[in-house]
């Protein structure tokens, strides 16, 4: 544009040293000119627009955070609305996740006070950004880049910045969000906040024990902490302790209703799913767990009158997990459905269960011939925004394993069956569908592949065989068939709830095929 500028300035200069007709006609020249190459440069811009970019502050309820207390940061890529092309981040070196920073800056003068580190890195050089598919990652400025800032006022901006490479280049900045730094307090609510923070940031490092020893010597002052048991029991739970980890969701669920603050009743329970199946399952720990696995002695003082569940519910104990603390289950375990879906032989069930090994992140978000779900429906939703079925759309945007308000969850837990309807922008003839299941995987019983008329063939129908392993994972589930003569529309995934224990979650459906 700057060039256009100069040259168009250069003819109006040449002009102004002739007489007056030859003045005119270069004038309109010149006016031609650049508005040909103004328009040309318009044209480009709105064919490649900059990204959008978008940030949110976890673990910080009310905008304030305490010197020395680690600030988390979810940055989010995506095209701008009504935009139909592809954007794509290819810069010259590194990766697209290096060009993601996150900026922490005085209101007075805005000046760079702390900046944040990716966690993790992008398996792949290069992102296409799209209606269907969308970036980004998790930042945190450490608790060490916290710790000299003075209490003040500060804003919050996150940058994607591009120079040069094959995809767009430029730089774009979220608007900046406040943020007060206050002296660290002994409030309530401010310990516990400075607290999962701190921890946040040790299980972030992988740092299991020294997460513990963060929440321990406060859930010993504060036993009943709905927020701190919730943490302790996530910890637990990595450790391979599972036990210890039922022990705080048990205590958590006693006092929540009275509490009315702490994780969403569905949070807790997820964690309580992922830890009954650990401790119910074959894949029990075969030493005992590290001491610093289990809680202070004041989360496991368990009533009298409830140490029988325990017994009940395992019928026997395990050496392994032996342990000094009394017990308690709040309830008796889930189990799976008696009757499981049988499966369907003949007919149009003619799909098979692509393996493991052969489902990755890295592989199904590049798969050129992948396409992600536009629309969602299904037979019912834990929320009306959260957890929605349109939660399902678009590519993966869940990190880590465990409960995310990012997926669609059914309304019940383990009663019935429910399903899943997603559908893709481009109908195609099919030989692939994946299901990126963030939670309590292996309930899926039926993949059914729709039309553009309606018509409806069913690739798979049975009970899959996933078990799931002592640390909680996200799990593709994905059926492959032989190309398909008709073009799929739409796909129908359909679950048995009662299948596995918890609360199941899906965070993304991606099509396989080709139009032609």
């Amino acid at each position: 544009m700057m060039k256009t500028l100069h040259y168009f300035f250069f003819l109006l200069t040449r002009a102004s040293q002739r007489k007056a007709a030859p003045t005119f006609n270069h004038l309109i020249s010149a006016l031609g000119c650049g508005m040909f190459f103004a328009a040309a440069l318009i044209a480009a811009a709105a064919e490649t627009p900059s990204p959008d970019i978008s940030l949110s502050l976890r673990g910080v309820g009310d905008e304030t955070v305490e010197q020395g207390e680690p600030l988390r940061v979810t940055v989010r890529l995506s095209v701008p609305r009504k935009f139909s092309g592809e954007v794509q981040l290819a810069p010259a070196s590194g990766s697209w996740s290096d060009a993601i920073a996150v900026e922490l800056a005085s209101v007075k003068g805005g000046a760079v006070v702390a900046r944040g580190g990716l966690v993790g890195q992008s398996a792949t050089p290069h992102a296409t950004l799209s209606a269907a598919k969308i970036a980004g990652g998790l930042l945190v400025i450490s608790s060490s880049s916290m710790k000299p800032l003075a209490p003040g006022e500060y804003v919050v901006r996150a940058r994607l910045a591009i120079n040069g490479g094959s995809g767009w280049s430029g730089e774009v900045v979220t608007d900046e969000f406040p943020l007060h730094v206050v002296a660290t307090s002994e409030a309530p609510y401010r310990v516990t906040q400075r607290v999962i923070n701190l921890a946040s940031e040790a299980l972030l490092a992988g740092q299991l024990e020294a997460a513990a020893a963060i929440v321990d010597p406060i859930l010993q002052r504060t036993p009943d902490d709905v927020r701190l048991l919730t943490v302790r029991a996530d910890i637990c739970d990595r450790a391979g302790n599972p036990l210890a980890a039922l022990l705080c969701l048990s205590r958590a669920q006693r006092v929540a209703p009275a509490s009315g603050v702490g994780p969403p009743a569905l949070e807790r329970e997820a964690l309580e799913a992922r830890a009954r199946a650990s401790f119910q399952g074959e894949k029990m720990p075969s030493t005992v767990p590290p001491a610093w696995s289990w809680p202070p002695a004041t989360v496991i003082a368990i009533p009298e009158a409830e140490l029988l569940g325990f017994a009940n519910a395992k019928g026997g104990s395990n050496a392994a997990m032996a342990a000094p603390p009394p017990v308690i289950l709040s309830s008796t375990p889930a189990t799976a459905s008696a009757n499981p879906v049988p499966v369907v032989a003949g007919g149009e069930t003619h799909g098979a269960i692509v393996p493991s090994t052969e489902l990755t992140d890295a592989k199904i978000i590049t798969d050129s011939t992948g396409q992600w779900a536009v629309a969602a429906t299904a037979g019912t939703k834990y929320g009306k925004t959260q957890y929605s079925p349109a939660q399902a759309t678009g590519a993966p945007n869940i990190s880590v394993a465990g409960n995310s308000p990012d997926a669609w969850s059914p309304e019940n837990k383990t009663g019935g069956t429910d399903w899943l309807e997603v559908t893709f922008a481009k109908p195609v003839h099919a030989t692939e569908v994946r299901a990126r299941q963030n939670d309590s995987a292996g309930a899926i019983t039926k993949i059914e592949a729709i039309e553009p008329d309606g018509t409806n063939h069913v690739w798979w129908e049975g009970v899959d065989s996933y078990q799931a392993p002592a640390t909680r994972e996200i799990v593709w589930f994905a059926v492959r068939v032989s190309k398909t003569a008709y073009l799929v529309a739409k796909v129908k995934i359909t679950l048995n709830l009662s299948a596995t224990p918890g609360w199941k979650e899906i965070d993304a459906v991606q099509l396989v095929g080709t139009g032609d």
